[in-house]
């Protein structure tokens, strides 16, 4: 019966590894600390979910220095397609004409991953040296490779016009 159990853990294990992009690690990973928090607002007034921004060194300051994870814990339900419209708004924001026409299909299609979600639902953007992977509650959604798409992609909540600068100072600590 012992045995058995090892099997289907290990079968398991080698499951998860085969359909989990290089370099993601779930929430519960031990190197990530949570260095700064902030209220995710809608309408700039209605609180619908927390952000956090976690590193394996909370020291690091310079927001385009991978490794940083962020995780958006949400308290209400909000439609996939609100993810997707607001992202692709806020990168036209926030990149050059040039920029954000070279890569708008690849954020179309990362942004297609986002779901319809519940409360107490969380989305985690990781960025890592070889690109960016989201996830939804710890299951990897859409991985991006490539540090100019994930450095872009950042600029949805840390660029010049971000989602909210409360939440971007917040979060930088400022």
């Amino acid at each position: 019966m012992a045995k058995r159990a090892r099997i289907i853990t290990t079968a398991l294990l080698l499951a998860t590894a085969a359909i989990t992009p290089p370099g993601y690690a779930s929430d519960s990973d031990p190197s990530w600390q949570v260095c700064t928090r902030s209220d995710v607002k809608a309408l700039r007034f209605i609180t619908v979910g927390e952000a956090t921004l976690s590193r394996h060194d909370c020291q690091t300051n310079d927001i385009q220095t991978p490794p940083l994870r962020l995780t958006f814990r949400y308290f209400r339900d909000v439609p996939g397609d609100a993810f997707a419209k607001a992202a692709l708004n806020f990168l036209e924001k926030n990149l050059e004409p040039t920029e954000f026409d070279q890569y708008q299909a690849r954020f179309r299609q990362f942004n297609s991953h986002y779901q319809d979600i519940s409360d107490g639902d969380a989305y985690t953007l990781t960025y890592r040296a070889d690109g960016l992977t989201l996830a939804l509650n710890d299951q990897p959604l859409a991985n991006e490779t490539g540090a100019t798409f994930a450095r872009y992609y950042l600029r949805i909540w840390f660029g010049e016009t971000p989602y909210s600068r409360s939440l971007k100072e917040n979060l930088l600590d400022q």
